[in-house]
């Protein structure tokens, strides 16, 4: 059964101005208790469908996560998710959560912080060590997560950016949700995860990296350069690969280990294969499917043959 895709259809008196033009909270005519986000997929690109994609793969892997709908509003793809932060709470993004636990050792977070997102200070120790003293999301996906740390749980979204290469879990890419009454904090499901299986390349390059002999064009290449935005060390001059996000985050946690690498062995090459068949076929052309299946292939592959696995 091929995704269904939203028809996003409203006056401008139902906006509410949030945001840039490209995404927008909005609320549907007879229901204003729940408000929803539509977000505009980039021309060019195909940011709806590697967004939905990356949606299911999470429900395969029972990695906690905001969901997410194929929508179209004026003649353009997007996406569009219900609001998971609940009213007396608020989403504190990673970068203020990381400054108030390293006050000293991380950039205080700026006002136009988009365009300081590529941070060294961003370390996986850094993040991990944060997310310990909190507990996990709340029962937002059903999914048996009673053996693991909220930390634990953030491992598994490294994980997921290692198989789809989605190069963009920046410090805002990640929260912790604080309940303003009782000031208990849990960590936010994962999100935003467009910038994964290709998305920007066109159809010219995605067949030639398909067909070509020369091995540094080939996808087993291409995805091996595929960099988090997490580092290992301040020093360092480059964010890590993500495969070795992955596995230094596992390093010293046999149990999140074992749990994300036993659920990525059940993913099977059948079930990533009948996913992208439910793309509908207006979204997506054959080029871009087929390369991205075996981008996810191939991860999938490094990941269960890395020999820290």
């Amino acid at each position: 059964m091929t995704f269904k895709i939203e028809k996003i259809d409203f006056s401008a008196e139902d906006i509410e101005q949030l945001g840039t033009k490209e995404k927008f909270w909005f609320y549907f005519q007879g229901n204003e208790e729940t408000k929803w986000l539509f977000k505009y997929s980039r021309e060019n690109t195909g940011e709806h469908w590697s967004e939905k994609i990356a949606e299911v793969f999470c429900e395969e892997l029972n990695i906690p996560h905001v969901t997410y709908e194929l929508a179209i509003c004026g003649g353009r793809y997007g996406v569009v998710t219900k609001n998971v932060i609940p009213k007396s709470s608020r989403m504190v993004m990673g970068n203020e959560v990381l400054n108030k636990k390293f006050p000293k050792n991380y950039p205080k977070p700026e006002n136009d912080s988009k365009h300081f997102v590529h941070v060294k200070e961003h370390t996986v120790d850094r993040v991990l060590e944060c997310l310990d003293s909190k507990i996990l999301p709340p029962n937002i996906n059903s999914y048996d997560t009673s053996d693991l740390s909220a930390s634990d749980v953030f491992c598994g979204y490294l994980l997921l950016d290692a198989l789809i290469s989605n190069q963009d879990r920046h410090h805002q890419n990640w929260a912790v949700i604080v309940d303003q009454d009782t000031g208990k904090q849990y960590l936010c499901p994962t999100y935003d995860h467009a910038a994964s299986l290709g998305r920007e390349l066109l159809d010219a390059e995605r067949h030639e990296r398909l067909t070509t002999k020369d091995v540094n064009r080939k996808i087993p290449t291409f995805v091996a350069k595929a960099r988090s935005e997490l580092f290992r060390l301040k020093t360092d001059k480059k964010p890590l690969l993500t495969c070795d996000a992955f596995y230094i985050a596992v390093e010293n946690r046999s149990t999140a280990k074992s749990h994300w690498l036993d659920k990525l062995k059940g993913f099977t090459e059948d079930k990533i294969v009948e996913i992208f068949s439910r793309i509908p076929r207006e979204m997506i052309t054959e080029t871009a499917k087929k390369f991205a299946i075996e981008m996810v292939l191939e991860n999938r592959k490094r990941l269960l043959e890395d020999e820290r696995a």
